[in-house]
């Protein structure tokens, strides 16, 4: 019993000793603890507490305002240009479909006028009687004239056929006439004009075309 009481007392003793040293690292008058710091650990030779590594001198990088600056404007810069040339791009295709729709109705449009042509055209050519004034064919003359004109006005006009080779994008062969004089297929006849509107057919001349002539019979032979 009296061996344990004095083993307690020395290790007290030895305790007050280490604190109250001045070279003690726990001591708070230790100098490399009066500023704070904490111990250095001796494993690691560096103060406890304190993250060694790469992040440790690490700071945040804050961009020039300048810089940001100039970013922010070339970004927008090439936005406004992405967003000007769609705007161009709508544009014109809203044209192009504001010209087609245009061009389709010109088109319905002049074909009704010219079967009204048509008609004049017909009624102008048949035999006059004796007793029609003239005055009054000039006057349907002039009528038939002035739908051209406006047809004319805008791009519709007349196209030429006869004599040209048959070509089924401008022509429409409802007749056909054996010919010696002029190549097979070739437009001899115009039955009713065909007209354009710029480079496009509206309408298809109706026509005769020459075929050609069929060779002599060929005489048969009984066999017997």
């Amino acid at each position: 019993m009296q061996m344990t009481v004095n083993r307690e007392r020395d290790a007290r003793h030895m305790e007050g000793e280490l604190t109250d040293n001045p070279d003690n690292p726990d001591n708070p008058d230790n100098p490399d603890n009066r500023d704070g710091q904490s111990p250095m650990d001796e494993s690691t030779g560096s103060h406890a507490g304190v993250v060694d590594g790469p992040n440790a001198d690490e700071m945040p990088v804050i961009e020039d305002p300048l810089d940001a600056a100039i970013r922010e404007r070339d970004e927008l810069k090439a936005l406004v240009q992405r967003v000007q040339a769609d705007f161009v791009n709508y544009r014109n295709r809203v044209s192009a479909e504001r010209d087609e729709i245009r061009r389709a109705a010109t088109g319905r449009l002049a074909l009704r006028v010219l079967n009204t042509v048509d008609q004049l055209d017909t009624a102008l050519g048949a035999e006059r009687p004796d007793d029609v004034n003239q005055s009054w064919l000039d006057g349907f003359d002039g009528i038939r004239r002035g739908l051209l004109q406006v047809l004319s006005s805008e791009g519709i006009e007349a196209f030429a056929s006869e004599g040209d080779p048959f070509d089924p994008r401008y022509h429409e062969a409802l007749l056909s006439t054996e010919s010696e004089e002029v190549p097979a297929n070739t437009v001899v006849n115009v039955l009713r004009k065909g007209y354009k509107m710029g480079d496009d057919v509206i309408r298809a001349a109706q026509v005769q075309i020459s075929k050609a002539p069929a060779g002599p019979p060929q005489a048969q032979t009984v066999d017997g």
